[in-house]
């Protein structure tokens, strides 16, 4: 039986990363805005990004993330929810070098959260055109869930960043 090799959440290749989980990072999308985007984890060569309600024309500060929200979803009961990332994987390599990108602050993640649904992109380009391309159906989404607090919806939301930060 082939176990799944585990890897150092510090290094790829035998190289240290740049940035770790829960690190906030700020990103020049070149066009005079800013997305912002939390490091939520880090499999293998890539680290799962997840974004945050916030593409402005300056650099997210910290106050932006944890009292912003998250590209996610909930699911479960009221009295039991559990919470979920939505992920774009981008290669540790790509995002280290990138001059685009830098931390503006860390938080701590709660243990339990689990990923949504994730992709691999291979560029900031893309990861602006998903921004653009999902915000607007997150926002409709998250308003329909709020019509009906007794449902514990399974779709696509902003979720308050305060869900997943201990």
């Amino acid at each position: 039986m082939n176990k799944i090799e585990q890897t150092s959440p510090d290094k790829v290749d035998g190289k240290l990363i740049k940035y770790r989980q829960g690190d906030c990072l700020s990103i020049d999308c070149g066009n005079g805005k800013y997305l912002g985007a939390l490091i939520s984890n880090k499999f293998k060569k890539y680290y799962d990004i997840t974004l945050i309600e916030f593409y402005k024309p300056h650099k997210p500060g910290l106050t932006d993330f944890t009292n912003g929200k998250f590209f996610g979803t909930r699911f479960g009961s009221w009295e039991e929810l559990t919470y979920a990332v939505n992920v774009r994987m981008i290669e540790c390599k790509y995002v280290d070098n990138s001059l685009e990108i830098e931390k503006v602050g860390s938080v701590k993640l709660i243990s339990n959260f689990i990923k949504d649904g994730y992709a691999y992109l291979d560029k900031i380009e893309q990861l602006k055109k998903h921004y653009l391309e999902e915000l607007p159906i997150r926002i409709e989404k998250s308003k329909n869930a709020e019509k009906f607090p007794d449902l514990a919806f399974v779709s696509k939301h902003l979720v308050d960043f305060s869900h997943i930060v201990e």
